[in-house]
């Protein structure tokens, strides 16, 4: 089983298609959800926490599609790994310092959780 039976078996785009796997449509879900909140984090925290974050999701977004084009997906999927637990650093760090509500820090880790389930579940198929 490999990455690619996550995608779906009838599709207008074809095969291959960054834009069907599932992988790739909840993290978007979760980078279009969290972006406006990372916006309003205080001024003092756009240059770092903000930057921080906004970048981590554009670097594990670049990583998602460069893993679907590869061969052998393992490594990819384990340095995807490594930039999901960064991100959920961040996230903490920014409801720790009270930049996220209680109810939003719950939404991002119910949605970070579901990326982080199908990324290990790809995971472990390709180490199969």
């Amino acid at each position: 089983m490999s990455c690619d039976s996550v995608l779906p078996a009838n599709t207008a785009k074809g095969r291959g298609n960054v834009e069907n796997l599932i992988l790739y449509q909840k993290f978007v879900d979760f980078v279009m959800w969290y972006e406006p909140i990372v916006e309003r984090f205080p001024a003092c925290q756009k240059p770092a926490l903000c930057a921080a974050t906004k970048n981590t999701c554009y670097r594990i977004m670049r990583m998602i599609i460069m893993t679907n084009k590869r061969r052998d997906k393992r490594s990819g999927l384990y340095e995807i790994d490594c930039e999901l637990e960064v991100l959920r650093f961040y996230v903490r760090h920014a409801y720790k310092r009270r930049y996220l509500s209680k109810g939003s820090y719950e939404t991002a880790v119910i949605k970070l959780g579901e990326v982080g389930k199908i990324l290990g579940g790809l995971l472990k198929s390709e180490n199969k």
